[in-house]
């Protein structure tokens, strides 16, 4: 005899099943994927634990878990990650939007008047998070973002129009400044690659399946931002900003790289919900 599946036994089922694969929110990922499978919003299974699954309902959700148990994250198998409370397509050709990216959007957001028109430009968008949520909350500005991945820019620009931001926003493919024009930019913004050679050796398996190219910052994780410094001070107005995110305990090394040429300032440091520094912002000004 056939076992009938209802809501509450596949969820409790699903959540013994994760957490035997050391995945470290069983009940939660299985509820946003068994929600996804039935267009319902998660509340609902709550309400309707002895509703019976129908075999489409099944199949669909069995194949979701076998991902997930493969350690695929709820993103990836989604194809959509929430950041700054915004819907963003993903896939294995950009990096997943991190809450604490959050942070960097947020203290950018904060330090420019919201009716004053400015222009932004993204160094390594991705997904294009963190600028079209610039975009988003300031709606006087306008925005560069640049990618060496043309995967990531077809993402991208899929998400601009559909946050619609599109008409104020431009894509470029290019590694760093190398196809930008002389334009300058009263903010330049950056998730850079951060983690370590050792780093690299030790990510949690979800994070495997990103791609590799937003990841590693070179042995010690600080290439990215020596060309950052470097290159980037010709594309920034006098008195404009810097403002990238860091790994932990990078602070220190970001901030000395970024102030031993005379070009910026260092203007603050932001930590995280755990204490770690995680966001610097930098003015840039004539050199002395």
């Amino acid at each position: 005899m056939t076992k009938l599946w209802t809501i509450g036994t596949l969820l409790q089922w699903t959540q013994q099943y994760f957490a035997q694969k050391g995945i470290d929110s069983p009940r939660l990922d299985a509820e946003i994927l068994l929600s996804h499978v039935l267009h319902k919003e998660r509340i609902y299974l709550y309400a309707h634990y002895d509703e019976p699954m129908n075999p489409t309902e099944l199949a669909a959700y069995r194949d979701m878990v076998k991902q997930r148990a493969s350690r695929l994250s709820v993103a990836h198998i989604l194809g959509m990650k929430s950041f700054m409370g915004l819907e963003f397509h993903v896939s294995t050709n950009v990096l997943i939007p991190r809450p604490e990216t959050e942070l960097l959007v947020e203290n950018v957001v904060a330090m420019i008047e919201k009716n004053k028109p400015v222009s932004i430009l993204d160094m390594g968008t991705g997904s294009g998070a963190i600028l079209i949520s610039l975009l988003h909350y300031l709606p006087q500005a306008v925005g560069t973002g640049v990618d060496i991945s043309s995967d990531a820019l077809q993402i991208a620009r899929k998400n601009s129009q559909n946050l619609q931001v599109d008409t104020r926003v431009q894509w470029i493919e290019s590694d760093l400044f190398s196809a930008l024009s002389h334009e300058t930019f009263d903010w330049v913004v950056s998730n850079p690659p951060y983690l370590t050679a050792s780093d690299m050796q030790h990510l949690q398996p979800e994070v495997q399946y990103d791609p590799a190219l937003a990841l590693f910052g070179g042995t010690d994780g600080l290439d990215i931002y020596r060309r950052l410094a470097k290159e980037s001070p010709t594309y920034i107005k006098q008195d404009g900003y810097m403002a990238v995110e860091i790994g932990a305990g990078q602070a220190s090394d970001v901030i000395a790289i970024f102030t031993q040429d005379g070009w910026y300032t260092h203007v603050k440091t932001v930590k995280d919900y755990s204490g770690i520094e995680r966001v610097i912002v930098f003015s840039r000004k004539e050199r002395m």
